[in-house]
């Protein structure tokens, strides 16, 4: 009876397999490679970039990717605020949203909540949301900053955005949707994150949207897991 080496399976009821060239890679990495360089190396051969865990989730302990979790996004923005962007309230949602879906996080279709919006004439009802959507948590951005010049100055593009975003937990308590806060984080970001871009070089539409998209994604990430140091 010849004997082989066991390096195809982990076990009879999995899939997952170790080829002999893996393993040789893995061993060049140990000759080569110093001290925890190897470590990191080798455990993105295995398993891929290591993600981190969502700020909303280390706060509560609730994972909202891949579960049955539902939410729904609505927004505060003051009328003065959209100066450069006439629909900065609905993009705002709309950005937000799009970004969880795509993170595999179950939220109510942006147009679904702006149409009810559009109807109520106002967004800012975390109550009204939970008891129309059915949903288990309200998230809700309140922007008291959108600004897209460098202070005092006309000849730079920069972007500044502030406000709060606050998650609500959706209880029912006799026959009543009641929303609970259970996470609150301010927010105050700046588009570049380094330097501030000459008026010249880009045009204020879309130095606009690009402030709007980098805004919507830092919210976003505070639900859903990331890679380290994504939108630094």
């Amino acid at each position: 009876m010849r004997w082989s080496p066991p390096l195809e399976s982990c076990s009879p009821d999995r899939s997952c397999r170790f080829r002999p060239g893996l393993l040789i890679a893995m061993a060049v990495l140990v000759g080569t490679l110093p001290g925890c360089s190897l470590g990191v190396m080798a455990g993105k051969m295995l398993f891929g970039d290591p993600r981190m865990p969502a700020e909303f989730t280390m706060a509560t302990g609730v994972n909202l990717v891949d579960s049955e979790h539902t939410v729904v996004v609505v927004a505060r923005v003051p009328t003065y605020l959209s100066g450069d962007l006439a629909t900065l309230e609905p993009d705002l949602i709309t950005g937000v949203t799009d970004q969880l879906l795509r993170e595999s996080i179950q939220a109510t279709p942006a147009d679904e909540v702006i149409d009810w919006i559009d109807e109520r004439g106002t967004s800012d009802a975390v109550d009204a949301a939970a008891e129309k959507f059915g949903t288990d948590f309200v998230i809700h951005i309140d922007l008291s900053t959108f600004e897209n010049l460098e202070e005092k100055t006309s000849w730079l593009h920069r972007g500044r955005s502030a406000g709060t975003v606050t998650a609500f937990k959706v209880e029912s308590v006799d026959g009543k949707k009641v929303p609970r806060m259970i996470f609150e984080r301010g927010f105050d970001e700046r588009h570049p994150r380094r330097q501030p871009v000459p008026v010249g070089e880009v045009s204020r539409t879309v130095f606009v949207r690009r402030h709007l998209d980098q805004l919507t994604n830092d919210l976003a990430r505070k639900f859903h897991t990331h890679l380290p140091g994504a939108g630094i």
